[in-house]
This record gives structure tokens, sequence and C-alpha cells, in this order.
């Protein structure tokens, strides 16, 4: 992302997102291989957001029928939601990494 910003202040786009958008149009297709590296970390995050999604319902369903929620039940939904998001930032910068380097040049 660093790389991103500093390309992008060199340019006389308004917006990050004009950048990014000429910047891949230039390029016409984005292919990224996901048969390595990216291919693990995609079933990594689809696994996390699977779990996250089974427990917050589960959660949901006893609140729904009890009226109460737990403070560990929403400890444990920070603590996984937070889990997915930094795991999800680590993916984003990577893929970042990826483009600047291998599409954008």
């Amino acid at each position: 992302m660093k790389e991103l910003n500093r390309r992008f202040a060199l340019t006389n786009f308004k917006s990050k997102r004009e950048f990014y958008r000429d910047s891949i149009f230039k390029n016409r297709i984005i292919s990224i291989d996901l048969s390595g590296e990216f291919r693990k970390e995609l079933r990594e995050l689809s696994s996390l957001g699977s779990r996250n999604s089974v427990n917050l319902n589960q959660i949901a369903k006893e609140v729904n029928s009890t009226g109460a929620i737990y403070k560990d039940d929403i400890e444990s939904i920070k603590k996984a939601l937070q889990g997915e998001l930094l795991f999800l930032s680590g993916f984003r910068e990577k893929v970042s990494d990826y483009i600047i380097n291998e599409v954008i040049g």
C-alpha cells in the first residue's frame, strides 16, 4: 500500500479510486496466480468467515430465544472479527504488492 500511495502522490488524479481504475484498465486484465500461496490464503479466509458466521448465528439464536447476551459472547465475537480483519488486511496487502510488482510494474 505504501508503494501505491507513493505512486498516487506522483499523479494528477483527484482520487485514489480514479488512480486505481486507470492503473487497472491500462493493463486491461489483472491475472493473479491462484495455484500457490493465494489459494491457500483464500481458503483460510473463507474458512475464517464461515466459522465466524456459524458462531455469530449460534449466538444470535441464543439471544433471540433468551433475550440476553453474555459479555463472554460479545468478547468472543470481537476476537473472531478482529482475527478475520487482521488476516484480511494482510491478504489485501499481499494482493496490492502483487498488483504493483507484477501487473503495474
